[in-house]
């Protein structure tokens, strides 16, 4: 019997909307140890997916140089004072974080259904070579989340059934 997204997904799902600034999204991805977050309308309607690759790409067009974390990009740390050291170094991070999400966030997003089998889950992944997979209703209202960790939490709790 198939494993179905239902039965592996993370919920309820941590959600962001467009016009949230980026630098509170950071704060969320970092608080979360998330790697990229659903970008939900009013209604909770699936719009996009911000993740910390947007974000480090964008920032690295603004700023110049790339950098590897991107909450630092709003904290002032010594990696971003490296970079910048100048009155408009600041003006740039401030920049930044007050872009919103909606500037950069991936609005092409692949996302699956609730009884949409884990193999088809995981086929979807690899191909498009993304992390996470927001599963939706039929009218693309955020249900869950699957993420590479909920694959392997789903490989050790169906151990004995995969090697078979």
């Amino acid at each position: 019997m198939a494993v179905l997204a239902k039965e592996v997904m993370s919920s309820p799902v941590i959600t962001i909307k467009a016009d949230t600034p980026l630098k509170k999204a950071a704060e969320i991805l970092d608080e979360n140890s998330f790697s990229g977050v659903p970008v939900v309308d009013d209604e909770g309607v699936l719009i996009g997916v911000l993740s910390e690759t947007d974000i480090l790409r964008y920032t690295q067009q603004i700023i110049g140089q790339p950098l590897r974390d991107p909450h630092r990009v709003f904290t002032k740390s010594k990696e971003v004072l490296h970079v910048d050291i100048t009155h408009r170094g600041v003006e740039v991070i401030e920049l930044v974080a007050s872009t919103t999400v909606e500037t950069l966030m991936t609005r092409d997003v692949i996302s699956v259904y609730f009884d949409t089998p884990l193999y088809e889950v995981v086929c979807l992944m690899k191909e498009n070579n993304i992390n996470r997979v927001p599963v939706v209703d039929k009218n693309k209202v955020v249900l869950g989340i699957i993420t590479r960790a909920d694959l392997i939490t789903a490989m050790v709790k169906n151990w004995d059934s995969i090697n078979q």
